[in-house]
């Protein structure tokens, strides 16, 4: 009679499932990070600055 080798199968481990899964969560993050979320320090989106009164250099600039 022919012989048949049945080998078992190579469970995979559980650890490669979690480094795939947060090397997901921190592309995920830092796609989010650069991408979506709005940047609070560019120029473009800081208000201007409101221009006061503009105070005359002497006191008496307006009386003659």
């Amino acid at each position: 009679m022919a012989e048949i080798n049945i080998e078992p199968k190579k469970r995979s481990s559980g650890w490669s499932w979690i480094i795939v899964l947060l090397i997901l969560a921190v592309v995920g993050w830092l796609l989010y990070r650069y991408l979506l979320e709005p940047q609070t320090n560019s120029p473009e989106t800081t208000d201007v600055p409101a221009t006061g009164w503009v105070m005359p250099v002497s006191p008496n600039y307006y009386t003659t």
